[in-house]
This record gives C-alpha cells, sequence and structure tokens, in this order.
C-alpha cells in the first residue's frame, strides 16, 4: 500500500487516491454529523421558557445582561454590593445569584431600583459610607442609661 506522500505526489495508482477521498469524505461527513449533533443537544439543553413564567438570565435575556454588565464597574468598590443589597431588601448572596451567577432574576420592583440605582452612578453620584444611627451617649452628669454604661 502506497505512503500518503505517494498519494499526494501522484507517484501511487489511482486507489490510493480514490481510498484517501474516500477517507476525507468520510471525515468531512462525520464532522458535520457532530455539529447536528452538538447543536441539537444545545437547543435541548436551552428550552424557551413556557408563557407565564418567569424568565431565567440567559440568552433570552439581553436588557438584562446588558444591565449587569453596565453595573460591574459601579460594584467594584468595597461594600458597594452589600450595600446595594441593603436598598433592595435582599441578602447578599442572593444578589450575587442575581448579578453573578445568573441563577436567579430579580421582580420588576427590584428591577427598577436597580436602574435607579445605575442612573445614580451614571449621573455621576458617589457612594458613601452608610452611618448607622448609634445609640445616646450620656452627657456628663446624667444617669446612667442601661446598656450605655
Amino acid at each position: 500500500m502506497p505512503s500518503l506522500r505517494q498519494a499526494v505526489d501522484g507517484t501511487s495508482s489511482s486507489s490510493a487516491i480514490e481510498l484517501l477521498e474516500m477517507l476525507i469524505a468520510a471525515a468531512a461527513k462525520a464532522s458535520a454529523e457532530a455539529a447536528a449533533a452538538r447543536a441539537k443537544a444545545a437547543r435541548r439543553r436551552h428550552r424557551a421558557p413556557r408563557r407565564g413564567l418567569t424568565l431565567r438570565p440567559g440568552p433570552d435575556t439581553p436588557l438584562w445582561r446588558e444591565l449587569v454588565r453596565q453595573m460591574r464597574p459601579h460594584l467594584r468598590k468595597y461594600g458597594a454590593k452589600a450595600q446595594l443589597a441593603r436598598l433592595l431588601g435582599l441578602p447578599r448572596q442572593r444578589l450575587q445569584d442575581c448579578l453573578k451567577a445568573g441563577s436567579a432574576s430579580l421582580d420588576a420592583e427590584r428591577t427598577l431600583l436597580l436602574l435607579g440605582w445605575l442612573g445614580f452612578f451614571q449621573r455621576g453620584g458617589e457612594l458613601t459610607p452608610v452611618v448607622r444611627p448609634g445609640r445616646p451617649s450620656r452627657k456628663p452628669g446624667a444617669p446612667p442609661v442601661p446598656g450605655n454604661v
């Protein structure tokens, strides 16, 4: 049997060339079938949601993905995600699921709050630390306040 070099150079018989052409055709057919199988599997994995169900973040939600992309630079500052979670009334972990993991989505009211928050920063707003009011301090000569000794 001739080598591949002999078949390419033309120094072998035509049966070797025919065999090479059959191998190339079989490889092309197998490649096309594999691509079709991958596309079919991808369609099966990502089915369009049934009517009336909540959309999950993914290829069907380009506006949500764009919103999250525009928020990322504003969430890099230390404490920004925690403040946003407090504003939305969510645990930090739930906010992480919505923005980073893509495994959850917010309801309409919180999404509108999120848009307002983003608009504030896009107009040049500054993130300031939240200071919670503490206990009233004791004035000199005043009787001690319970728990604030």
